[in-house]
């Protein structure tokens, strides 16, 4: 689905600052297949990638470039098995350095790798995001407000016109969640129920299994504020109802649309949705929108929007985090 802490406000504000200290306003979109008519080694227009520094099972509008679409294949009679062949790599960066009265820092990124030969595909991608406001008890100090590292493996097989079949693996570390590790691994299928080349619609079902390896500060035991319970002794105490790992089995469904309004600009949105076989409170709930403008050949900019819901986090979590985030993407090849 593709960060996202309870305190990501001052990281929000932050890359905000950043993208209108740019000039540029708006963002990158997947765009369609490349037309199997261009000659080798001449570049086409599409944009870099959607420009989100989130990944996960929730955020990922690949979809968009794999499946060819029905008006590009009809142009041509007899489809090339190698038609939809790429291979591509991009890096997004973004970050922001201020002092004086006002201290902060923030920085992200975002790099993707897809390949494709025939019906099958591999992707891969890796991303970060760290923010930290000026401490009050240290003149030089700063005070870490977000911090996280998450990475996607995915594996496609296009076995028909509108289906696909799919595997993914995706991992994140995030101390603001008390989570040294979650994984996530999902197999599933898709279908293209609207499948045009600046205009498609596609679902996706299938099965999701979680193993969450929390921090240490996730065992303490904590009151209604979220402050840790202390013994007679002054100790903190260990909470009986949460362990250190867990694992969970879930049903997951996804729909994601994606509409390029021009030859530049596009607009993408997905939502996932995780029910629980295990306990029936334990839902998930990820949303994404990205806008994107490709600036020149290689180079794209994107504004993306981020929700993560979870109706049953740890103690002292919260159900909802979100994101606003800026970003430049360069396209390698």
């Amino acid at each position: 689905m593709v960060g996202l802490e309870i305190h990501t406000m001052q990281h929000t504000a932050s890359t905000l600052i950043f993208a209108v200290c740019l000039g540029f306003p708006a963002l990158t979109y997947a765009g369609a297949p490349e037309d199997p008519a261009v000659p080798s080694g001449t570049a086409t227009q599409d944009n870099a990638s959607s420009g989100s520094t989130e990944i996960g099972s929730d955020d990922k509008f690949v979809g968009t470039k794999e499946v060819a679409a029905e008006d590009a294949a009809a142009e041509d009679g007899p489809k090339d098995p190698h038609a939809e062949d790429a291979t591509e790599f991009d890096i997004s960066l973004g970050g922001i350095f201020s002092t004086g009265n006002s201290r902060s820092l923030a920085t992200t990124g975002l790099t993707n790798f897809r390949l494709r030969r025939t019906i099958h595909q591999f992707g891969a991608s890796v991303a970060g995001n760290y923010g930290a406001t000026g401490a009050e008890d240290r003149p030089r100090g700063y005070d870490t407000t977000v911090g996280n590292v998450q990475g996607l493996v995915r594996y496609d097989v296009f076995f028909a016109e509108r289906w696909t079949a799919f595997a993914q693996v995706t991992g994140r570390h995030d101390p603001f969640q008390k989570l040294d590790l979650r994984m996530n691994v999902d197999p599933g299928f898709a279908f293209y129920a609207l499948n045009k080349t600046k205009h498609r619609l596609w679902f996706e079902a299938g099965y999701d299994f979680q193993y969450d390896l929390r921090t240490d500060e996730a065992l303490v035991l904590v009151d209604d504020d979220g402050e840790p319970v202390l013994d007679l002794n002054g100790n903190t105490q260990i909470d009986p109802a949460v362990l250190k790992t867990e694992l969970n089995h879930a049903v997951r469904v996804f729909a994601g649309y994606s509409n390029k309004l021009s030859e530049r600009v596009g607009f993408d949105t997905g939502i996932e949705y995780l029910q629980s076989v295990v306990l029936g409170r334990r839902l998930r709930v990820n949303y994404l929108a990205a806008l994107n403008t490709q600036l020149v050949e290689r180079l794209s900019l994107a504004v993306t929007f981020t929700l993560r819901f979870e109706n049953d986090p740890l103690p002292g979590v919260g159900r909802l985090d979100t994101v606003t985030a800026f970003s430049l993407t360069y396209r390698f090849f």
